[in-house]
């Protein structure tokens, strides 16, 4: 399938905007490009697609530095030339939903949204309650972003909760934050046990560690326990690894995850059309 690269740049529109570093312009971009073509390859072998985004924010968002404003996450999704059927956006600052309920309104007035405002984890229940059932005569489709800020942002149980339904994920792996908490992590602090589901991880960072880095260690772990939920496609092999445009420090890997291979496939395409946007390093 052709992709047509997207634009996501934005004017001011007087609603609270929340300043991002200026990479998140790549991530913006290429999920802005997968949603587009997923939202148009599925529409007619699934009977409703549902976007689900655990972190939206605002919608619009200032690159840090920059009079620029773009697009961010939940606007983009319900700006593809196929939309989805139906919207699910969750952020823990009530500023962030209020300014996004008031663009949805403007940008997509018929959409079908529901607004969840509170921590993704706490409110998983919630979110999947909103999911349209599946049945054999009315097939669902989930595509979730999945965009913390840091470990500590998000569990693995809210992964395994969304899974139970037919969901492909797209997932920012931090990358500067457990490189620069490492030492932290590595003790009795229980992030990465809660990021990654579980405690037993550190005999088997013993055996890494000098060989790889601690992030990329993190990310690995998270995308063999993916694997354990049969995502089985695309994963960390396949991931963009991102870092800042000023001083070339290492933020993220932004992954894909999937249980068919032709998701995987569309990843691919995406990751060629930004790469020669001249946006990826």
């Amino acid at each position: 399938m052709k992709v047509d690269c997207r634009e996501i740049s934005a004017q001011y529109d007087g609603l609270y905007t929340p300043e991002v570093g200026a990479w998140c312009e790549q991530k913006y971009l290429l999920l802005s490009n997968y949603a587009q073509i997923f939202a148009t390859s599925m529409k007619d072998k699934w009977d409703e697609r549902v976007y689900i985004d655990l972190f939206s924010g605002a919608g619009h968002a200032r690159l840090k530095d920059s009079a620029k404003i773009v697009l961010s996450s939940p606007l983009l999704a319900l700006s593809v030339k196929d939309p989805f059927d139906s919207h699910i956006f969750c952020d823990n600052n009530p500023r962030c939903i209020e300014a996004l309920q008031t663009r949805t309104s403007k940008v997509a007035p018929g959409a079908k949204v529901r607004f969840v405002v509170g921590d993704a984890n706490a409110s998983v229940g919630e979110i999947v309650a909103h999911m349209p059932i599946f049945s054999t005569t009315h097939r669902v489709l989930g595509f979730c972003f999945v965009d913390p800020f840091s470990l500590s942002n998000l569990k693995f149980e809210t992964i395994k909760a969304l899974s139970r339904r037919f969901v492909d994920f797209l997932v920012h792996l931090p990358a500067m934050d457990p490189r620069r908490n490492e030492d932290i992590y590595v003790g009795e602090n229980k992030v990465v046990d809660k990021f990654l589901g579980d405690q037993s991880w550190r005999p088997e960072w013993k055996q890494h560690k000098g060989k790889v880095t601690f992030d990329y260690f993190v990310a690995q772990q998270f995308s063999l326990r993916m694997k354990s939920l049969e995502y089985d496609h695309s994963g960390l092999d396949e991931s963009v690894f991102v870092r800042s445009t000023d001083k070339n420090l290492p933020l993220y890997r932004l992954a894909f995850y999937s249980r068919h291979g032709l998701g995987a496939k569309f990843w691919k395409e995406i990751k060629k059309c930004t790469d020669h946007q001249g946006v990826l390093f």
